[in-house]
C-alpha cells in the first residue's frame, strides 16, 4: 500500500484510512551562506541535529495514524526517498531532502491502529544562491507492506 506524504508530510490517501496527527515541520532556519551543503536532521524522537545552519523555530517530525488494520499484523514501511526537492517561493531556490528517518518495522496494536513517527534530514541547495522567507513544500511516497 502507497501512501503520499507532502512536506510536511500532509497525508493524501486513496482509501482513506491514514490521519496526520502532526506534519514534518523543520522549522524556521537561518542559513548564514548557501556555498556549501548545510542540513538539518529531525529525528523520530524529536532529537534535532544542525550543520552549517541556525534553528531560530524549532520543528518537529511527523505523527500519522493508520487504522482499520488487522490487530497484531507486522507492518514494514520504506520509501524511495533520495534527494527530493523542496521548492516553494518565485526565486527558484530548493531545498533536498536527504533521507526520511523512522522504525521500519511495526506491530498494530489491538485496536487496528498504527502510529508512525517521520523524521527527515534536509540539506541545502550550495547554488551559492540565498534562501528569502517562505513555505518550501515537496511529496514524497512510503510504502507500508503487510
Amino acid at each position: 500500500m502507497k501512501w503520499l506524504l507532502a512536506t510536511w508530510l500532509s497525508c493524501c490517501s486513496m482509501t482513506g484510512f491514514a490521519q496526520v496527527i502532526e506534519p514534518l515541520n523543520f522549522g524556521s532556519l537561518v542559513i548564514p551562506r548557501n556555498n556549501e551543503h548545510s542540513s538539518i536532521t529531525i529525528y523520530p524522537d524529536s532529537h534535532i541535529q544542525v550543520n552549517g545552519l541556525y534553528v531560530y523555530e524549532r520543528g518537529n517530525p511527523a505523527i500519522m495514524v493508520f487504522d482499520s488494520l488487522s490487530p497484531g499484523t507486522q507492518v514494514f514501511i520504506s520509501d524511495n526517498v533520495s534527494n527530493a526537492r523542496l521548492t516553494g517561493g518565485s526565486d527558484g531556490q530548493y531545498f533536498l531532502i536527504e533521507k526520511l528517518h523512522y522504525r521500519q518495522s511495526h506491530i498494530v496494536n489491538q485496536h487496528g491502529e498504527l502510529t508512525l513517527l517521520i523524521g527527515a534530514t534536509l540539506k541545502t541547495s550550495a547554488n551559492g544562491n540565498p534562501y528569502f522567507d517562505g513555505r518550501y513544500t515537496s511529496i514524497v511516497e512510503i510504502s507500508l507492506d503487510y
